[in-house]
This record gives structure tokens, sequence and C-alpha cells, in this order.
């Protein structure tokens, strides 16, 4: 199924969790029990969180104005905590030396239905439902990117960060290249240029910035980053945005990438 290359990274992650996800249920009842499920915990803390929070921050907010997502979204949502919830439950068996043989076909097959539910659903809801420009807007944590990359010739994140309160990104663009125009409405942004250099077009009214250039982006305007000729790689850094919620009516800003 060709998915919309901003989700190709969350699609990546799901072929590795269907792949953990049959391993753990079919080590249930073996020998191998002890380490699938160590492997698995490790899986599910390095990889899945993240994971579940990109979708939950970013995509999920792009299609909660649409009528015929809610259900999609609200049934997502709510497995990500079930699936927390048996996760927390399965380290605690482990950890009281309990059987686990339940939990684990439990917790694979209830991964495994969530993710065919995103990838034959929901993805495709969204990608008919969100304009393309949105998506493209989109900034995923990059996989197995170093944090020192140096490329210019990139095209949008090659690194990211985030702690309880702060986000950060390192993006990179080639000559010419950048994020569509876009308002971000929650949240002011710092950008700050690292290398190469890019013209920052807010409202309309442009500014160049060069290496060691910073601009702070007030949320409400209009902006584009567009990299000068010879390409920009440049630190994005705003507060986190709170994750989308299920309550009587879901709500959640618009991302507000760089």
């Amino acid at each position: 199924m060709k998915r919309h290359r901003a989700l190709v990274p969350l699609s990546h992650d799901h072929h590795d969790a269907l792949v953990e996800a049959r391993r753990l249920r079919r080590a249930a009842d073996g020998p191998e029990a002890a380490a699938a499920t160590s492997a698995f915990l490790r899986f599910f803390a390095a990889e899945t969180v993240q994971h579940f929070r990109e979708e939950e921050e970013l995509l999920f907010p792009l299609a909660v104005g649409f009528d015929e997502a809610h259900e999609p979204l609200v049934r997502a949502l709510l497995e990500h905590q079930r699936l927390h919830a048996l996760v927390a439950e399965l380290d605690a068996r482990v950890a009281d030396g309990g059987p686990v043989s339940g939990e684990m076909r439990e917790l694979g097959e209830l991964l495994e239905a969530h993710v065919r539910h995103e990838e034959r659903v929901l993805f495709p809801l969204i990608e008919r439902l969100v304009a393309g420009e949105a998506l493209e807007a989109l900034a995923l944590a990059p996989r197995d990117a170093p944090a020192d990359s140096a490329t210019l010739c990139g095209r949008g994140p090659v690194w990211g960060a985030d702690s309880e309160d702060l986000n950060a990104t390192l993006l990179a663009w080639g000559p010419g290249a950048g994020p569509p125009e876009h308002v971000n409405t929650e949240r002011d942004v710092l950008v700050a240029v690292l290398d190469g250099s890019a013209t920052v077009a807010l409202d309309g009214e442009k500014r160049r910035l060069d290496p060691g250039a910073a601009i702070i982006i007030e949320k409400g305007r209009a902006r584009r980053i567009t990299a000068g000729p010879e390409g920009v790689r440049y630190l994005s850094v705003h507060r986190r945005r709170p994750p989308l919620q299920i309550g009587s009516q879901l709500s959640s800003p618009r991302p507000d990438e760089s």
C-alpha cells in the first residue's frame, strides 16, 4: 500500500511493531518466553512510546475537525492507553516472577490489531481528509539518524529530541527547499541557523538568516522558511504540545513544525 511520504516513518514503525508482536505471542508458551518478554519491553520503551507520542501530538490533531475521523481516532487513542496498561502489567508480572503467557498473548494480539487498524483504516482516512501541505509540515523524529549530522542536502528532520517541556528538531533542506507555508496558532518557535542560510518570510515580510542568526516566530503568524543557494541546517525549538485527548469532543491545535 502506497503511503504519503510524511507517514512512511510511522508505517515503518508499524512493521517493526508487527514483528515484535508476533514474536511475543508465539513465544508465550515456549522456553524463550522470558527472553522474548524482555526484548519486547525494551522495544516498547525505546520505540513504541515515541511512536505513540508522535501520533498523539503531531498526526492525529490534523484530523480532529473531520467527523468521519472521530470514531477511528477514538479507537486508536483508547488502544494506546490499553497497550500502555498491558505493558505495565507485563512488567510487574515479570518483576514478581509470576506466569506471563496470558499477558504476552493479549498484548501481542492487541498490538497487531492496533497496527492493522491504523494502516488499513486510520492512515488512509487521514491521507484522504488532510491537505498534503499539512502532512508535509510534519516533523517526525528521524529514525536512526546521527545527532551530529552535518548534511545541508536533506529534506526535513535529521535529528530530534524532547523532554516534558520542550521539543527540539534539527532540520536540513537543500537549495531552495523548505517546508510549505503554514500558521502556528499555539506556540512561539525559536529558529536558529547552524549552517548555510535561509530566508524566513513572516506574513510575507522576508528576512535572511545566516549561520549563528536566530529568530523567534510568534504564534499566529504565517511563515515559510526557504533554504539559501547552499542549503540550510537549522534548529527549531518550541514548548511541547499536549497530546490529543479523548473527551466529549476531540480537539487539539495544529502542529507547529518549522
